[in-house]
C-alpha cells in the first residue's frame, strides 16, 4: 500500500526471559553469559508493516500469537529485541482495563491526571471534561474512587478519555470487549468521526465481525509472524481457518479414502465407514460428541442459496443441512435435531423432529436416513455453530443420546447493516414527515 506511513515498522522482534525461578534472575545477572538460567520465548519474529494515516487496522491471532506485544512495543510501553518503529503524531492507548488510573483516584482525577500525561493544558481539559463525562454515561459514579468501579465503568470511562485527547493514533487492545453492545456501538461511531479527521487506529478484538465492519486493513498474527495481511475478510477467513480447523492438513489415511469416494447427487460421500464431517471444510474440530452410537451422524453437507457452504454467508441467506445418519444397531424412536448458538455459546433456535411432528421411520440395523433441516439465516453479523443430535425417545428413559455432536458445523454470517445483538428483523426505518 503506498502511502507516507504515520507508523513504520521494520524487522521487529522480541524475545522474553522466562525464569523457572525467581532466584534465577539474580543468579544470571551475577552469571552473565557464562551460564544460561533461562529459557527464550519469541513473541515477534521481524514484523514488517506499514500503516498509512488514517487507517483503521484490526488485528487478529489466536493467544500467544504476540497480538498484545506488537501493541505495547508501538506503543512504547515495552522495548523491542530487535528492529524500529517510527511514529508521526500523538499516540494514545488503551492497553489493558484501568491502565494508567490510579485506583484511589476518583474518575475525574484520573481523567485530568491522564489529560495531564498527554500534555492536554488543565483549561483546554476544563473544556472538554464535560463531553467526556457524557460520552461515558457513568453519571455521579465520576466522584468515586475508580476502585469502586466495575469493569463496564471502567472502560467506559478510559475510552472517553482517550478519544478526546485528540490522538493521532489511537491503539486498543480488547478493551472494548469489556463494554455492552451499545456502549460499543456507540464507540465505533466516534472512532469512524475520529477516522475522517485523520486519525490512524488500531485495535485487537477476537470478535471478527467488527473486524470485518469497521477496518480497511487487518492483519492476522500466528506464532510471531505476520500470516496473512490484507482484506479484512479474507484475513478473518483465515484466523477463522486457524482456529476451527477448516485449513487442517488431511491425515494420509484421509487422502487415501477421498481418493477412492465420490459425491453422490445429495452432496453424500457415498462411503459409510469414515467420518465424512471431519472433511468439510465447514467443520469445527473442536466439537463436543458424546452418545451410546448405535446410531451415528456420519456426513453433513451444507447448501447456502443452493450451492456448496463455504463457511460464510449473508444475512437473510437460505440454509439447508442435509444429515446423513447410519444405524449399527436398532433406535426404535429416532429424534434428529438442530441447534444454533452464538461463539460465547447462546442458543439463538433449536428444532427436532419430536418436537416438530416429523414422522420418522425407526433406525434398523445397517439402515442409513436422511433427514434434512432448512432455515433462513436471520442473523445479525457473528459466528455462529451449528449443533446436530440424534437421540432415541425410550418410554422408560425418556430421551437417550444416540450421537449428540455439539459445535459441529461453524458459520459466519455477515451483513450490509450495523444492526446488533442476534436475529435480524429486516426492520424497515422510514422517515414519516408532518405538515
Amino acid at each position: 500500500m503506498s502511502c507516507d506511513p504515520v507508523i513504520s515498522i521494520n524487522g521487529l522482534g522480541k524475545t522474553y526471559y522466562v525464569y523457572k525461578r525467581p532466584i534465577d534472575r539474580v543468579l544470571q545477572s551475577v552469571l552473565r553469559n557464562r551460564k544460561k538460567k533461562y529459557r527464550e520465548v519469541r513473541a515477534l519474529n521481524g514484523i514488517d508493516l506499514d500503516i498509512c494515516q488514517g487507517e483503521t487496522i484490526g488485528i487478529v491471532g489466536r493467544n500467544g500469537s504476540g497480538k498484545s506485544t506488537l501493541l505495547q512495543i508501538i506503543s512504547g510501553t515495552l522495548y523491542q529485541s530487535e528492529g524500529t518503529v517510527s511514529k508521526q503524531g500523538r499516540l494514545t492507548a488503551l492497553l489493558e482495563l484501568g491502565a494508567g488510573f490510579n485506583p484511589q483516584f476518583t474518575g475525574r482525577e484520573n481523567a485530568y491526571l491522564n489529560a495531564s500525561i498527554m500534555g492536554i493544558p488543565r483549561s483546554v481539559m476544563e473544556q472538554r471534561f464535560d463531553d467526556i463525562l457524557e460520552f461515558s454515561g457513568i453519571g455521579q459514579f465520576i466522584d468515586q474512587p475508580v476502585k469502586t468501579y466495575s469493569s463496564g465503568m471502567f472502560v467506559r470511562l478510559a475510552f472517553s478519555v482517550a478519544i478526546h485527547m485528540d490522538p493521532d493514533i489511537l491503539i486498543v487492545d480488547e478493551a472494548l470487549s469489556v463494554g455492552d453492545v451499545g456502549f460499543q456501538s456507540k464507540c465505533f461511531r466516534k472512532l469512524r468521526e475520529l477516522k475522517e479527521g485523520g486519525t490512524t487506529t488500531l485495535f485487537v478484538t477476537h470478535a471478527t465481525e467488527l473486524i470485518v465492519r469497521h477496518c480497511d486493513r487487518a492483519v492476522l498474527l500466528e506464532e510471531g509472524d505476520i500470516k496473512s495481511l490484507g482484506d479484512p475478510m479474507e484475513v478473518v477467513n483465515e484466523y477463522q481457518n486457524l482456529l476451527f480447523g477448516t485449513d487442517r492438513l488431511p491425515t494420509p489415511q484421509e487422502v487415501a479414502r477421498a481418493e477412492n469416494f465420490d459425491q453422490d447427487t445429495t452432496g453424500f460421500f457415498t462411503r459409510t465407514d469414515i467420518d465424512g464431517c471431519q472433511l468439510r471444510t465447514t467443520y469445527n474440530n473442536s466439537e463436543y460428541r458424546w452418545g451410546d452410537r448405535r446410531g451415528v451422524l456420519q456426513d453433513y453437507v451444507m447448501l447456502v442459496n443452493g450451492e456448496a457452504a463455504t463457511g460464510v454467508c449473508s444475512t437473510g441467506d437460505e440454509i439447508e443441512v442435509r444429515v446423513r445418519a447410519v444405524f449399527s444397531e436398532r433406535v426404535n424412536n429416532p429424534i434428529y435435531g438442530l441447534t444454533i448458538k452464538t461463539a460465547d455459546g447462546v442458543t439463538v433456535y433449536g428444532a427436532n423432529t419430536r418436537d416438530r411432528n416429523v414422522s420418522v421411520e425407526p433406525g434398523e440395523t445397517g439402515s442409513i436416513a436422511i433427514i434434512r433441516f432448512r432455515f433462513t439465516a436471520d442473523l445479525v453479523t457473528a459466528d455462529y455453530f451449528i449443533s446436530l443430535g440424534l437421540a432415541d425417545e425410550d418410554e422408560l428413559k425418556g430421551s437417550v443420546a444416540v450421537d449428540r455432536r455439539f459445535d459441529l458445523i461453524h458459520l459466519y454470517v455477515s451483513s450490509d447493516h450495523m444492526d446488533f445483538g442476534i436475529v435480524s428483523l429486516n426492520m424497515d426505518i422510514d422517515r414519516i414527515s408532518s405538515a
